[in-house]
């Protein structure tokens, strides 16, 4: 008899670990798909027709059923595991962004397959590997986000991302034969459970949005909007890492009823969140990360009748894909309504009603150690072992740079956080106007580009989100920051015209603005109001600098406004009206410091390519 159980138990190790590192590569494959399309094609092609890519790739999840019908259990999660980590693989080391779509979109087309083969494929241990899986892939890539500074694995040196994609690989393909190794047989979740398995991709991509983010965490309780230094994404990271923990403690006593209890967290941490509350909100993030964990395990945990194929899982699960890509695509391409999340929520809630109580798997003192170890340990040793900052010398003028990130990505879309901040780190600035900053975004990756940057450079941030509480404007200062305000400019009826706004903060004496204006070019009118609304909340103090992304071309009537009110082109009087996109080959100047009171010298854009915009530098001294 204890032999039988040590056999279970070894079964269910096996399976946890493949079910674990298996998501893994789909949450990375997930983002790497959306990100490299999202950034490619911005722009060239309508939002509708790059989610409509999305929706057929997440869509294919449906031919699970073919493969099932060819190759039996075994064959097919090998052949569709293989696709996962291959594909994820291939584009881990791809340089090319129209290959790494491809790749990865084959990676998330076998790894929607895998989920639902794995799921549907049981053996005689009878509970689904998911069960433990899922919620401990969860808090894993909140550890691995931890560990690696907000950056996934893959955005490392090409060498680094591939080695430990390489080594999970392996680990997986371990384990997976470990879960292959007694017989397979297909079954069917019944209706309460094809109910259940529906939700899983809303509850993932709700982790995306907010239980496993520790940015929005920071962000929807005002946490994160300085002036202050590094280390607030770390702190939040430990702080869902801990409601993590509190949802393994419920899956292990299951007192009070783990379905019950996870209903009701999601909710309540749903609605703190969206209430935007200082630090309460931050508060409910960890309440739903509790829901989120809990809920990831009960509604993995479907009955598993005897059937002739995987159908009823399948269908299921194609269901929920279909709906995770519709409410992500609502979330970001209409500027992050908070009414998406809560679909997600509903999605979710409907799930875990419908779920079918079972005498799943439980949580051990060792497993509750592990989750606690990832979510809460990794975030706080991460927070406490920061980089080395640069540092410069005192100086009797400030120099200052501004400079548009392209959401971390370099002018061929592939993600460039580290030589962002080597740029910068080259031209050592002490004041840096940042524009596209995201600190949290799947299609971005997830990497918060501010959180790097400030503690790479050791210079506190102000961050003024824009569209949700994670895109905007920041600003980086080694000299003290006051008297910071942040405008949202009106909105305009259009939906092409994303929401803007500007930072105005005082450094160095001089009243300081940042700013990033509409991007459309004969939209000159929209610019001409965000310039107006600059100006209106300028007030006339002086010394003061408009600098950011404008859009505008030199000659233009909104630049035409600065200049009726007194400021100067400092770097044209310099001397270097240099064009600053596309990195790679300038044509266009549209990035500018503007100023009054103030004088530049030594003016100049820098040649790379970390981003799709050069950044321009300039030392300003007062009059």
């Amino acid at each position: 008899m204890a032999e039988g159980r040590a056999e279970v138990s070894g079964a269910l190790l096996g399976g946890s670990t493949f079910a674990a590192i298996g998501l893994l590569f789909l949450l990375t494959a997930i983002r790497m798909f959306t990100s490299t399309l999202y950034q490619s094609m911005f722009g060239a092609v309508p939002n509708e027709t790059v989610g409509a890519i999305a929706l057929g790739v997440f869509a294919a999840s449906i031919l699970a059923v073919v493969v099932a019908w060819r190759v039996g259990p075994r064959g097919s999660v090998a052949l569709s595991g293989t696709l996962l980590a291959g594909g994820t693989l291939l584009a881990t080391a791809s340089h090319w962004d129209r290959a790494a779509i491809v790749l990865a979109a084959v990676a998330v087309i076998g790894g929607t397959w895998w989920v639902a083969l794995v799921q549907s494929a049981r053996g005689g241990a009878g509970a689904s590997p998911f069960v433990l899986g899922l919620p401990l892939a969860v808090v894993a890539d909140l550890a691995l986000r931890a560990a690696f500074r907000t950056e996934l694995v893959v955005e490392q040196t090409t060498a680094v991302g591939l080695l430990l994609a390489a080594v999970a690989a392996l680990v997986f393909l371990a384990a997976g034969l470990a879960w292959a190794s007694g017989e397979r047989e297909w079954t069917s979740p019944g209706v309460r459970g094809a109910i259940a398995l529906a939700a899983i991709p809303a509850l993932l991509l709700l982790s995306e949005l907010i239980g496993a983010n520790p940015g929005e965490a920071a962000g929807a309780g005002g946490l994160d909007r300085g002036p202050q230094a590094s280390g607030t994404w770390y702190v939040a990271a430990a702080a869902l890492g801990l409601g993590m923990t509190t949802g393994a403690v419920i899956l292990a006593r299951r007192r009070p009823p783990a379905r019950l209890s996870a209903l009701l967290f999601v909710f309540a941490g749903s609605l703190l969140v969206w209430s935007h509350l200082p630090v309460a909100a931050t508060l409910g993030a960890m309440i739903l990360s509790v829901g989120t964990f809990a809920g990831a395990s009960i509604l993995a945990d479907t009955a598993a009748r005897p059937a002739r194929g995987p159908a009823l899982g399948v269908v299921a699960l194609a269901i929920g894909w279909v709906a995770f890509v519709a409410v992500a695509f609502v979330y970001y391409a209409y500027y992050a309504p908070g009414v998406a999340p809560f679909v997600a929520v509903a999605i979710v809630a409907v799930g875990l009603v419908a779920a079918v109580p079972l005498p799943m798997p439980r949580f051990g003192v060792a497993g509750i150690a592990l989750v606690g170890l990832l979510g809460i340990v990794v975030p706080v040793v991460a927070l406490l072992t920061p980089p080395t900052a640069s540092r410069s010398e005192a100086r009797s003028t400030f120099r200052l740079m501004t400079y548009n990130l392209h959401q971390g990505f370099d002018v061929g879309d592939l993600p460039s956080v580290q030589r962002l901040g080597d740029v910068i780190a080259a031209e050592d600035p002490d004041v840096v106007v940042l524009e596209e900053v995201v600190r949290g975004w799947m299609i971005d990756d997830q990497h918060d580009v501010l959180t790097v940057l400030s503690e790479r450079l050791g210079m506190p941030y102000v961050f003024g989100p824009q569209i949700g509480d994670l895109y905007g404007d920041a600003i980086l200062s080694r000299l003290p920051m006051t008297d910071v305000k942040v405008i949202h400019f009106a909105r305009e009826p259009q939906l092409k015209h994303q929401p803007r706004g500007a930072i105005l903060l005082t450094v160095g004496g001089v009243r300081l603005i940042g700013t990033h204006l509409d991007e459309f070019d004969p939209a000159t009118d929209v610019r001409q109001r965000q310039v107006g609304s600059i100006l209106a909340a300028w007030g006339g103090a002086r010394p003061a600098i408009v600098a950011g992304d404008l859009n505008a071309r030199p000659g233009a009537a909104e630049l035409q406004l600065l200049a009726d009110a007194g400021f100067r082109d400092l770097a044209k009087d310099d001397g270097a009206d240099q064009p600053t996109i596309p990195s790679d080959k300038p044509t266009d100047r549209i990035d500018y410091v503007w100023g009054i009171g103030v004088v530049g010298s030594e003016a100049h854009t820098v040649a790379t390519t970390a981003s799709d915009h050069r950044p321009v530098v300039i030392n300003i001294s007062v009059r």
